[in-house]
């Protein structure tokens, strides 16, 4: 039980729920190629995964963001663990991902409507 999560996994998890929205009210939202709505959407973003946000509207030229990831301290406390060598690097570094999160928890995108 002791080697088989992380310290960032257990306290932060594997996934980060994002929130998306246009200030354009006819934009179509996408995460990666997938339709959201319209407006605005909710989406679950797995920690191990690469995005990118879209907001098209026809007539507009569509804009693309690609959410950036940050280090989370939380995963040195296995360190304490297991010097970090299965806590960190297999279980939060390649198996979840867990040993980044996204910077940002809201995203705001807008076509490109000139």
């Amino acid at each position: 039980m002791l080697f088989s999560t992380g310290c960032a996994t257990m306290f932060n998890g594997s996934s980060q729920t994002i929130n998306i929205r246009s200030n354009d009210t006819d934009a179509k939202l996408y995460v990666n190629e997938e339709y959201m709505g319209k407006n605005q959407a909710v989406y679950t973003f797995k920690k191990k995964e690469n995005y990118v946000i879209k907001a098209e509207k026809q007539g507009c030229k569509t804009t693309a963001i690609t959410p950036q990831k940050s280090f989370d301290p939380t995963t040195l406390l296995g360190l304490l663990i297991d010097w970090g060598i299965i806590s960190i690097l297999v279980v939060d570094g390649a198996a979840t991902g867990s040993w980044q999160k996204f910077a940002q928890t809201s995203y705001v995108v807008d076509p490109d409507c000139q």
